[in-house]
Parts: C-alpha cells; sequence; structure tokens
C-alpha cells in the first residue's frame, strides 16, 4: 500500500573555505577510502557516528549500487539508533475487553538497536532532496555529513555543511501554482489616542486605522457596526485585531490548482510579508521552500528505500525542468 511522503528541497551553498566543493562529488570520495582494511562504503560499521555522544548512532545504513557513483545522482538512507534492548509494549490486542492494557518491558535481544527514525535523499552535485521522519530531520544529514567529512580530512573543526531549505522567491523559483492563498489583513489597531489627547494624534490614529484593515475585512463579510464595535471593545489599549483570509478553489472534495498568472495582478500591490502561497512548496514572506508530496511503496509500515529514492530523483528532475533548480542529470 503506498504511503504519501513530502519530499524537500535543500542546497549546499559552498562559501569561505568550502567554496567550490561538490558535495555529491566529496562524499563519494570519501565513501570510496579504506580505514581498517575495509572500503567506507562498503562497510557499514564504518559509517557509523555518535553525533550526540549518548551511545546512539547515525548511520549512513544502504547507499545505491557503487557502479553509479559516477553518474549525476548518489542517494542514501540516514538511519538513527539508540542504545538498549529493552522497550515498553502492549502485547494484547486492542480489540479485547479488559479493564486496562498491561504494558511490559520486552527484551529484543541483547544485540538489538532500537531505530528512532530514518531519512532517504539524494544528491546532483550540490542539489539534495530528502524525505525526513518525525525523529531524522534534515539538521540529522547536515551534522552526519559533517562529522564524516572531519573524520576523513575533508573539514577543519569549525566548518559545516549546511543546507539550505529557503531561497528569494524571484524568477523561476516562486511558485507558479498553488492550492492555498493566505492573506494576512492589515491588523486593525486600538488606538492610543483619546478623547482627551491633541486632535493630530487622534487623526494620526484614525488614518491608521482606515482601509483594508481585518475589520473591513469582517464588515464586508456581513459583520454589523454593533457586533464590531462590541469587539473592538474588548481589545486592550495599544492591542490590536489580526485575521488571515484563506483562498482555495474546491471541485466536490477535492481542491483545483490555481494558476498564479490568474491573480498576479490583484496580489501585485500586496507586502510579500501578508502572503503565503501553498503548491509544491510554500512561499511566504518573498521566500520559497520546495517541496512536493509523492505517493511511495512501502515495506509494512516503512518506505521502500529503493521506490523513494526514485521519487526522490524524480522530483529533483521536475524542479530541474521547471527551471527552479540548475540540476544536470545527462552525466
Amino acid at each position: 500500500m503506498p504511503k504519501k511522503a513530502t519530499i524537500q528541497y535543500r542546497e549546499f551553498k559552498a562559501s569561505g573555505a568550502l567554496r567550490g566543493m561538490d558535495l555529491k562529488a566529496v562524499l563519494v570520495d570519501v565513501l570510496r577510502r579504506r580505514t581498517d582494511a575495509h572500503l567506507i562504503g562498503g562497510n557499514a560499521r564504518l559509517r557509523a557516528i555518535d553525533l550526540d555522544g549518548d551511545g546512539s548512532h547515525v548511520v549512513l545504513n544502504k547507499v545505491s549500487s557503487p557502479e553509479t557513483w559516477d553518474g549525476p545522482v548518489f542517494c542514501g538512507q540516514i538511519i538513527h539508533v539508540k542504545a538498549g534492548a529493552d522497550i515498553q509494549a502492549v502485547l494484547q490486542s486492542l480489540d479485547h475487553d479488559t479493564d486496562e492494557f498491561l504494558v511490559q518491558n520486552i527484551d529484543v535481544g541483547r544485540g538489538a538497536r532500537i531505530v528512532k527514525g530514518v531519512l532517504y535523499f539524494a544528491v546532483n552535485r550540490n542539489h539534495v532532496g530528502l524525505i525526513e521522519s518525525t525523529a531524522v530531520r534534515g539538521a540529522v544529514l547536515e551534522r552526519y555529513i559533517t562529522a564524516l567529512f572531519r573524520q576523513a580530512g575533508e573539514l577543519e573543526p569549525d566548518d559545516r555543511i549546511v543546507l539550505a531549505g529557503k531561497f528569494l522567491a524571484t524568477g523561476e523559483k516562486g511558485l507558479t501554482e498553488f492550492s492555498d492563498l493566505t492573506l494576512n489583513a492589515r491588523p486593525s489597531f486600538r488606538a492610543r489616542a483619546l478623547a482627551g489627547d491633541h486632535p493630530i494624534d487622534r487623526q494620526a490614529a484614525e488614518v491608521r486605522d482606515k482601509g483594508a484593515t481585518i475589520l473591513d475585512v469582517l464588515r464586508l463579510m456581513g459583520w454589523r457596526d454593533d457586533a464590531l464595535a462590541r469587539l473592538e471593545a474588548e481589545v486592550p489599549e495599544g492591542g490590536r485585531v489580526e485575521g488571515l483570509l484563506k483562498v482555495f478553489i474546491k471541485d466536490r472534495r477535492h481542491k483545483l490548482r490555481i494558476p498564479r498568472a490568474a491573480i498576479d495582478e490583484a496580489l501585485r500591490n500586496v507586502d510579500p510579508a501578508d502572503l503565503g502561497l501553498q503548491g509544491d512548496g510554500r512561499e511566504q514572506g518573498g521566500m520559497v521552500k520546495l517541496s512536493v508530496v509523492k505517493d511511495i511503496a512501502t515495506e509494512g509500515s516503512l518506505l521502500d528505500p529503493a521506490d523513494a529514492m526514485v521519487k526522490i530523483i524524480e522530483a529533483l528532475k521536475e524542479w530541474a525542468a521547471a527551471g527552479k533548480i540548475d540540476c544536470r542529470f545527462d552525466g
């Protein structure tokens, strides 16, 4: 049964002492080196790193076939495992009638390690696509690659790998279509200028609260003046009323994609900080995060690693074809 997973885009921006580094090329080079007479890329034991010093380990566990490493893409699976064989579990079926379920310590074997989470990724030069899990986020991948490169002498102690996830929504990187549009109406402030204040202060407060505020939006939606007055009366001095307007199109139960061109003119004077777009990624405040949801085959409750990696590469190719990233797959 396929499971939906979000594939995100990250980019390694080589700067300073790391300027010119090709993340994929260096990663492959390190994995081809030998330690204790073993290839690092051929022995998972050599790829286990205790990042937190707590006995748990992050491991570059499954990697793409070495025969493909000279191609444009390297793929891998990061797992985070913790020490200790005892876990707590309920062995009874939840369909049983009982006054309580018994929580027991289960010994899964003295050599066992419990998997906290799994992350899948693919690298093309300095472009990274990844599928996070709740316990293994992109930051863990950053820390792991940093530690691996330091062990191999590729990084100085103060250098680190940072995978950027937000980009200016200029040119082709901005979303061309979206499913949700969120607009932040201008807040309506409770004026500090009261009856006894200077007239100029009162006029300034009145001008500030005119036009396109959340109260104006509520008035357009049919709120009566007396209801708006009661709402305003609840706002403390110096406080404000805020609101978001969410716009989307639905056909029965399904949201439809809205081409950006359809409302670009209407949005031309909207402050980017007040605009949110959700589609194949998230655009907010003039910044964009690329992502796409895809169906991934599963093995039991886990994602199938091979299909996860195929879908990540597929997402990278789609972003490249749309001109959002400069990945090349012809090498």
